[in-house]
C-alpha cells in the first residue's frame, strides 16, 4: 500500500510522497492485532486463576475451546477424598501395625492411599523407620517398616504374592498383607464431588462426548450411570497404559486412525496413575485437593472444589476465541479508516503517530473489559 501510494503521488504530486508513505507505514503497524490475543488471553488466564484453574500458558485456552470429548478418571477426580469413610475388615491390627500402614500410605500419591492415611486414627509417637518403599503405578505399593513387610493394593496385586486368596472384589477395597500373610482389606466409601451431577448434565446438553475410565472395579457402575447416563462408555479396571491407549484411539477415531475423524480430548485425572493419559490428551487437567501433589504432565491444575465449574470453564474458553476475533475486526477497521486518509496524503504522520498508540490502548481496554464482562455472564467471579 505504501509503495502504491508513493508511485501515485510521484506521478501526481511529488510533495505528498513523504507524508503519504510515512502515514501509511505508521497506520499499518500491526501492534493492535498483536495486542488483541495477548491481552485477551492474559486477562482470561487471570480470571481462570481466580477461579482456581491454573493453566500452563495461553495456548491451553485455545485447546480447551476446541475440545469435543471429555474423559474423566473416577477416584480422586469426580469422587472426593476428605469426606470418604474408611472401614477395615479382617485380622485386628495392633497400634504399631496401624502406625506402619499409616506411614506407608502417607508416602503414596494415589487417592485411595491418601484417604486411608487420613482415615486412620493412631496415637502418634516416634515415627517408624520406613525402608524399601516402592509403588507400582495403578496396582499397589510395598515397603518395610521397622522390619515389618507391608504390601497394600488391589486384589490382583496381592494375589501375586500368596497364590490367590480371592478372585473378585465387590467394592472399592485396598488389601493389606503383612509378612506375606493376608490380613484383611480397607473399604473406602465413595462420595461424589459437589456439583458434578449438574456439570455432567450441562455438558451432555451441549453434546460433548463423555467417558469414564477407572482403575477400580465396577462396584460404582450404577451410581456412575445415574450421573453420566446409561449411554456413556464407562470402563473399569483400567491400567495407566490402557488409559493412555484409550485417549490415543479416541483422538484418531474409535474405529481406528482417522476412521471417524480426529477429535480434541480433554482428560481430567488425579495422581500419577493418569500421568500418561494427561500427557497424551489435547488438554490434561490434574484435579487436586493438595497443591503439593499433582501430575507434572498436566496442562492445568484444577482445585477439586471447582470441578463443578468445568462446563463454565469450557464455555468461557470458547467465548475467548470470539473476543479475539471481535478485537481483530475492530483493529482492522482502525487500520482501514486510517489508511483511507493516509493514502490521500491528508493524514499528517505526526497525527498518525499519536492516533495509533491511542487505538492500541483502546483495543487493550476493549478486550479487558469484554473478557471480564463475559466471565461474569458465565458465572465466573473475578473478585479476589
Amino acid at each position: 500500500v505504501a509503495i502504491g501510494a508513493g508511485i501515485y503521488w510521484w506521478v501526481n504530486d511529488p510533495a505528498k510522497i513523504l507524508p503519504a508513505v510515512s502515514a501509511v507505514l505508521i497506520v499499518a503497524c500491526p501492534c493492535s492485532l498483536l495486542l488483541s490475543a495477548t491481552f485477551t488471553y492474559g486477562n482470561m488466564l487471570r480470571i481462570f486463576g481466580r477461579n482456581k484453574l491454573y493453566m500452563k500458558n495461553a495456548s491451553v485456552i485455545e485447546s480447551l475451546a476446541n475440545v469435543k470429548s471429555i474423559v474423566f478418571d473416577k477416584t480422586g477426580t469426580i469422587t472426593q477424598n476428605h469426606s470418604s469413610i474408611v472401614s477395615y475388615e479382617g485380622t485386628p491390627l495392633t497400634e504399631p501395625e496401624l502406625q506402619a500402614v499409616r506411614t506407608v500410605t502417607r508416602q503414596s500419591s494415589h487417592p485411595l492411599s491418601k484417604i486411608i492415611s487420613s482415615g486412620l486414627s493412631v496415637h502418634t509417637g516416634k515415627e517408624p523407620v520406613l525402608a524399601q518403599f516402592r509403588e507400582y503405578t495403578g496396582k499397589g505399593l510395598e515397603a518395610n517398616v521397622n522390619g515389618l513387610e507391608l504390601k497394600l493394593g488391589s486384589a490382583s496385586f496381592i494375589n501375586q504374592f500368596n497364590g490367590g486368596f480371592t478372585s473378585y472384589d465387590t467394592g472399592t477395597h485396598v488389601h493389606l498383607m503383612m509378612n506375606n500373610v493376608h490380613m484383611g482389606r480397607f473399604t473406602v466409601s465413595t462420595q461424589y464431588r459437589d456439583g458434578i451431577a449438574n456439570t455432567i448434565r450441562q455438558l451432555r446438553k451441549e453434546h460433548f462426548d463423555l467417558y469414564v475410565l477407572s482403575g477400580d472395579n465396577n462396584a460404582e457402575r450404577q451410581n456412575l450411570e445415574r450421573i453420566f447416563g446409561s449411554g456413556t462408555e464407562i470402563r473399569f479396571n483400567q491400567s495407566p497404559q490402557q488409559k493412555l491407549d484409550f485417549i490415543r484411539n479416541l483422538q484418531h477415531g474409535a474405529g481406528g486412525p482417522m476412521a471417524h475423524g480426529r477429535t480434541h480430548v480433554l482428560m481430567l485425572g488425579d495422581g500419577l496413575n493418569d500421568a500418561g493419559a494427561l500427557m497424551q490428551s489435547n488438554v490434561g487437567i490434574a484435579v487436586s485437593e493438595n497443591s503439593a501433589q499433582f501430575s507434572p504432565a498436566s496442562d492445568a491444575i484444577l482445585d477439586s472444589s471447582k470441578i463443578g465449574l468445568l462446563d463454565r470453564f469450557i464455555a468461557y474458553a470458547k467465548a475467548g476465541k470470539r473476543i479475539v476475533l471481535a478485537s481483530f475486526i475492530l483493529s482492522i477497521l482502525y487500520n482501514f479508516v486510517g489508511l483511507y486518509f493516509a493514502v490521500q496524503g491528508t493524514l499528517s504522520p505526526i497525527i498518525a503517530a499519536i492516533l495509533m498508540p491511542a487505538s492500541s490502548i483502546s483495543i487493550v481496554l476493549f478486550v479487558t473489559v469484554l473478557s471480564s464482562f463475559v466471565a461474569r455472564r458465565k458465572g465466573l467471579g473475578i473478585s479476589t
